[in-house]
């Protein structure tokens, strides 16, 4: 299964200082998280691309977010397993125990929110542990 989202903007070259073209995007293929980042520049032929799993750099996240909007996270059955729920969500974010209870009540409540891809994961993972989860545009 792949799902994914991209985003055009621009950019300063790092090497020139002119306007460079940046085309990033995050995607859910065969259950992990990827994403990429290249930058081109028609100045001075500056070319440059950058990719790697999880941790999607902070600035690509949010233009996806401003661009695409965020997705939310819902649980098919909001009485599932808090136990099932607490797991999956503290092995794959690396939560403490209280965060994992606090997000655990926002994905009850339908309020857990993120990038397609990243609600994507956590459906994706939630369901392998036998959660039924999906995703959503509020």
């Amino acid at each position: 299964m792949v799902v994914g989202e991209s985003v055009r903007y621009p950019s300063e070259c790092e090497d020139c200082g002119a306007l460079a073209e940046c085309d990033g995007g995050e995607g859910l293929v065969d259950g992990q998280v990827h994403w990429d980042i290249t930058r081109r520049c028609a100045v001075c032929g500056m070319y440059v691309i950058a990719c790697g799993r999880s941790d999607v750099p902070g600035d690509l996240r949010e233009r996806l977010l401003a661009e695409h909007g965020p997705a939310r996270l819902q649980l098919w059955d909001p009485s599932a397993s808090a136990v099932a729920l607490m797991k999956v969500l503290r092995a794959e974010l690396g939560l403490d125990l209280i965060q994992a209870k606090a997000m655990v009540q926002r994905v009850r409540a339908g309020a857990q929110t993120g990038t397609l891809t990243e609600m994507e994961f956590l459906a994706h993972r939630l369901r392998q542990a036998g959660v039924q989860a999906t995703t959503e545009r509020p």
